[in-house]
């Protein structure tokens, strides 16, 4: 196990990170920090960074080494945005650095922090064809990823703190130059070669000022989640939020739900970036992502030192089993007789499209809640599963597994519809259903892990269904204890539910 701290300085933030990576390549965040220095201010004309903001800069970083020090951080690293390619008096900073926090230093560029961006979404998010916007304080980061590959990139050398400040957003926005902005982006993003080649199934936005679109938007809805990764906007939310941002000024764009002070200058010219690409593209849908740069570095640091990285949602699945210290053994049983069940009921159940993770989510996850306490673990389950990161899910999705993973003996059918009823419908609480009946019995029937088990036979008459096991000890309490559901059983399939079970000394697959 060790603890691995990173530093990224970028054009407007510096962020700090310090996560504890295990052997089996599980990894917790343990902490996360940001400071808004805003570096690219007035560094347009001479390219260079003020020796009042560079003592700044040092102070922080100083404060950053002290504190992994502190905690017995493994390895520290400082990365350099490719902000710093343009900058002048670079090579004197980084000096001072090295003396003054003798700490490794890694310069990117254009190319590289796309890269590191691109690494750490296809390890988080199912790509088809998506164009990648990462927004940073002086520059756009542009790619087209299709079926996870990398096919084109581009970088626009404008971000919303050099914007800002060369068309004076700051505070009341002039009409002029409202339409300077618009009419200066439109001429960069008409020189990305390859933009009108493609057609494109999705934007996804990264970095700081993604998050915050993200939070107004989510103020402005009230929505029930408080998840930025894979948060899901329209082309005319983000249209909404440029206008009505572009006609406040200052002290009004502060009182906006949701948006935070030390961002609130330099907001609406990074929907304005966004808004123009999405004109230039037809694009309609925008998903945000809550992973970046850090990210990637994260996950090139797992893999060199522990092998090739897991899928995402396997992963994602080992990360929360090691937090709350579930045995892994049994959360892979519990899911194999579930899927078992589950198509064993093929032609009396519904066929729902993405059950498959659905039910290996809520079925390897199933007791999670046991890590708060016993009782009422089922309801823990759902607290933690939709509060945890589940890599290539969506936000329906993730409230699918959790509220499959709550299921015991049925649960409210008209309470989810009323909290999450912005996200999911009636039909996926019938999905829910059909895989949670499966969930709660392989639960009930697997309660000792020194007993194997396995679904022998499945017969569907017409007024029950018979289900025969294979197990290695006898299984009596198991099953007097399942059979409490045949009540929920009938109520879902209008058939009785038969439980009974064949003894073997070894456990086989037939």
């Amino acid at each position: 196990m060790e603890k691995f701290a990173l530093i990224y300085i970028g054009g407007n933030t510096i962020r700090y990170a310090l996560w504890q990576i295990k052997a089996d390549q599980s990894y917790m965040l343990l902490e996360s920090y940001r400071e808004d220095l805003k570096l690219g201010q007035n560094t347009h004309v001479e390219n260079v960074i003020k020796q009042e903001k560079i003592e700044h800069l040092l102070t922080i970083l100083k404060h950053f080494k002290e504190f992994s020090d502190s905690v017995s951080a493994d390895k520290i690293l400082i990365v350099f945005s490719e902000f710093f390619q343009r900058i002048e008096n670079t090579s004197d900073i980084q000096q001072r650095i090295i003396e003054e926090i003798g700490e490794e230093i890694v310069s990117l560029t254009c190319e590289e922090e796309l890269h590191y961006d691109y690494l750490a979404l296809t390890h988080s998010m199912n790509l088809t064809r998506s164009l990648i916007v990462d927004i940073s304080g002086v520059s756009t980061q542009i790619g087209f990823v299709e079926d996870g590959i990398l096919k084109d990139r581009y970088h626009i050398p404008v971000g919303p703190v050099s914007l800002t400040e060369k068309f004076s957003l700051e505070n009341h926005i002039l009409k002029e130059n409202h339409i300077g902005l618009e009419r200066h982006l439109i001429e960069e993003i008409r020189k990305i070669p390859w933009l009108k080649r493609y057609t494109y199934e999705d934007m996804v936005i990264v970095g700081g000022s993604a998050r915050a679109i993200s939070k107004i938007d989510r103020k402005k809805r009230r929505y029930p989640l408080d998840i930025i990764h894979e948060y899901t906007l329209e082309n005319q939310d983000i249209h909404w939020h440029y206008k009505s941002l572009m006609s406040k000024n200052l002290s009004q764009r502060i009182q906006v739900p949701g948006l935070d002070k030390d961002r609130a200058d330099i907001l609406p010219s990074a929907l304005a970036i966004v808004d123009l690409l999405l004109q230039e593209t037809g694009i309609e849908k925008i998903r945000v992502s809550g992973s970046g740069i850090r990210e990637g570095f994260l996950l090139e640091h797992i893999q060199k030192r522990f092998g090739m990285l897991s899928p995402m949602l396997e992963q994602s699945i080992s990360n929360i089993l090691s937090r709350h210290s579930v045995n892994k053994t049994k959360s892979k049983n519990l899911f194999a007789l579930t899927s078992e069940l589950y198509e064993s009921l093929n032609g009396v159940r519904k066929d729902w499209k993405d059950a498959q993770d659905i039910l290996l989510v809520s079925s390897r996850l199933r007791d999670v809640g046991l890590s708060v306490r016993y009782y009422n673990h089922d309801k823990h389950n759902f607290y933690i599963i939709i509060n945890s990161e589940l890599r290539g899910l969506d936000h329906r999705q993730i409230i699918l597994c959790g509220l499959t993973a709550t299921f015991t003996n049925g649960i409210h059918k008209e309470a989810p519809l009323l909290q999450y009823g912005q996200i999911i419908n009636r039909m996926d609480l019938e999905m829910v259903y059909d895989i949670g009946i499966c969930l709660s019995l392989a639960e009930r029937l697997l309660q000792s892990d020194q007993k194997e088990l396995h679904l022998k036979k499945c017969s569907i008459l017409e007024d029950t269904i018979e289900i025969l096991l294979s197990a290695s000890d006898d299984i009596h309490f198991e099953l007097h204890d399942a059979s409490k559901l045949s009540s929920v059983f009938y109520e879902l399939y209008k058939k009785n539910l038969i439980l009974s079970y064949e003894k073997n000394s070894k456990y086989h697959a037939d």
